[in-house]
C-alpha cells in the first residue's frame, strides 16, 4: 500500500516535471516572438551605392541639345536669285525676308560674296542679304572639385570673358586680320576685305568676334566711323595714340547700291550729309568706293559722306568716252581700273567696245565698259586703227533706210542705249560693220550704230 502510494506520487511529481518543461519551451518561444516584433527591420541600404532606380520613369527626361546647321541660315530682306555669281545674271527666282536657306558653296566676285543654294530656290544669291547661324558656344559641365595643383579663377580672368552683343558691321581696312584668339600675337586665320559685311557676336577688350574667328574692333563700321592714321600693315595693331572716332549719321545700311571713283583731286568726307558737317577724312583722285546710303547729291561710304558730284558711277555715261576694238584674245576685265581688282570677265580679239570713261593711273589708262574695266593699252579707238587709215570715200559702203524711226545706237547691239533715230529713205555711209551675239550684223555710221537689216545698200 505505502509502496503504490509512493509510486502514484512518483508518476504525480513525473507528470508535473514534463509540465513544467513543457510550460518553459512554449514561454522561450512566445518571448522571442514578442522581441522580433519590437526590433527596428534589418534593412540592408547601402550609402555607397551609386546607381540608379530601377524605376525609370520617375527620372526627368534628357533634352537633347538642338543640333545647329552652320551652313543654314536666313534671309533678311527680299533677294534676287541669278543664274550665276554676278548682278548682270539672269533672275532665276525671288527669296523674301524670313526664308530658310542653306549654302551649298561660296564663292567672291568683284567684291561681293556669292552662294550656290538648291532650296527653297536653284541659284545664286548676294551673302550680303543673309544672317548665318552659328553654333553657340556650349559651357562645360560644371566640376565643385578643384584639381590638385589647380587654383581658382581670379578676377581678371572672370573680366576676361567676352560680351555677347550680335551686331552687324562693315569692314572699314582690306586685308583685316582674322585670329583665333583675341590677340596680336594668335594665330591668323584667314582675313577680311574692305566693304565685307560680319556680324559681331561677342567683344572683349577691343576685339570682336565673328563667325570666322577674332577681329580688332576698331576696323569694324557699326554705325560709326573710326579715322586711323597707322599705317602698320597689320591691321589689327593694339596703337591707338591716333585714333579719333566720330559719329557719321547713318540708317544703318551695309547694301552697296553702287561703286565708282573719285574724280576730285581731294574729297572731302563729312559726317553727314552736309558742306557744313563735321570733316572726317578724304578721298583722293582714282580712288575706289561703294556707296552704302543716297541723301539727295551726297553718298555714305564707309567712311562718311561725300558729294555725288565728284564721283563716276560704274556703267554710266562719263566725259570721256570712245569707242573701240580689243585687240588681244582674253582681254581681262576687272572690278576695279587696276591689276588689283577680281576679273570678272574677258574680250577676245576684235570685239567692239563702248568706253564709259577712262581714268589714268601712272602710264595705264583704264576703260570702264558695261562689263568692267580693261585696260585701254589692248583697245584700238575708233579712228586710230592703222586697216583704216589708207581708206577713202570710195571704200565705204552707202545705202538708204528702209523703216522709219530707226534707232541709232551707241554700239553694235541693242544692250547700248539709243542716240538718234533715221526715218525712212534718209541716206547713209557704213564705215564699219560688226556682227553681235545674237547673229545680228551692225553697221557704224558717223552718229553710231544702226542695224543693217534696215539698211538697203546702194
Amino acid at each position: 500500500m505505502i509502496f503504490s502510494n509512493r509510486k502514484r506520487i512518483s508518476k504525480l511529481l513525473s507528470l508535473t516535471l514534463v509540465l513544467a518543461l513543457t510550460a518553459s519551451l512554449f514561454t522561450g518561444c512566445f518571448g522571442k516572438g514578442k522581441e522580433d516584433e519590437e526590433t527596428e527591420p534589418n534593412i540592408n541600404i547601402n550609402l555607397n551605392d551609386t546607381t540608379a532606380p530601377t524605376e525609370a520613369e520617375t527620372q526627368p527626361a534628357t533634352t537633347e541639345p538642338t543640333e545647329i546647321n552652320e551652313n543654314m541660315g536666313t534671309v533678311l530682306s527680299q533677294l534676287t536669285v541669278r543664274s550665276s555669281p554676278s548682278t548682270d545674271a539672269t533672275v532665276v527666282g525671288t527669296l523674301y525676308a524670313g526664308d530658310k536657306i542653306e549654302v551649298q558653296r561660296r564663292e567672291t566676285v568683284t567684291g561681293i560674296e556669292w552662294a550656290y543654294i538648291i532650296t527653297p530656290e536653284t541659284g545664286w544669291i548676294c551673302m550680303d542679304f543673309v544672317e548665318m547661324d552659328f553654333a553657340p558656344e556650349v559651357p562645360p559641365v560644371e566640376d565643385t572639385s578643384t584639381p590638385a595643383g589647380a587654383t581658382t579663377p581670379t578676377e581678371t580672368q572672370a573680366e576676361e570673358k567676352g560680351e555677347p552683343v550680335n551686331i552687324k558691321g562693315v569692314i572699314a581696312a582690306n586685308g583685316l586680320n582674322i585670329r583665333a584668339e583675341a590677340s596680336t600675337s594668335s594665330d591668323i586665320k584667314g582675313s577680311y576685305n574692305k566693304g565685307d559685311v560680319v556680324t559681331i557676336l561677342e567683344t572683349k577688350n577691343g576685339w570682336g568676334r565673328t563667325n570666322k574667328g577674332w577681329i580688332k574692333m576698331e576696323y569694324v563700321n557699326t554705325n560709326t566711323t573710326t579715322t586711323n592714321n597707322n599705317t602698320d600693315k597689320d591691321k589689327d595693331t593694339n596703337k591707338d595714340d591716333d585714333k579719333t572716332t566720330v559719329n557719321i549719321v547713318s540708317n544703318g545700311s551695309t547694301t552697296v547700291q553702287f561703286r565708282g571713283v573719285v574724280t576730285a583731286k581731294d574729297l572731302n568726307i563729312r559726317a553727314d550729309a552736309s558742306q557744313s558737317a563735321e570733316r572726317v577724312g578724304n578721298y583722293t583722285y582714282g580712288n575706289r568706293v561703294e556707296i552704302l546710303q543716297k541723301d539727295g547729291n551726297w553718298g555714305r561710304t564707309s567712311k562718311g559722306w561725300i558729294s555725288l558730284s565728284y564721283i563716276y558711277q560704274d556703267g554710266t555715261s562719263g566725259t570721256n568716252t570712245a569707242n573701240g576694238y580689243v585687240t588681244a584674245d582674253g582681254l581681262n576685265i576687272r572690278s576695279g581700273p587696276g591689276t588689283d581688282y577680281d576679273v570678272v570677265g574677258s574680250y577676245n580679239d576684235g570685239d567692239y567696245v563702248n568706253i564709259l570713261e577712262q581714268f589714268t593711273y601712272g602710264k595705264t589708262t583704264w576703260g570702264c565698259t558695261k562689263k568692267g574695266w580693261i585696260s585701254m593699252d589692248y583697245v584700238d579707238t575708233d579712228g586710230t586703227d592703222d586697216d583704216d587709215s589708207d581708206k577713202d570715200s570710195n571704200d565705204y559702203k552707202t545705202g538708204y533706210v528702209n523703216a522709219d524711226g530707226l534707232r541709232i545706237r551707241s554700239g553694235p547691239g541693242t544692250d547700248y542705249a539709243p542716240v538718234g533715230t533715221l526715218e525712212f529713205g534718209e541716206g547713209v555711209t557704213i564705215l564699219d560693220e560688226v556682227e553681235d551675239g545674237n547673229g545680228v550684223l551692225w553697221g557704224k555710221i558717223s552718229s553710231g550704230w544702226i542695224s543693217m537689216e534696215y539698211v538697203e545698200l546702194d
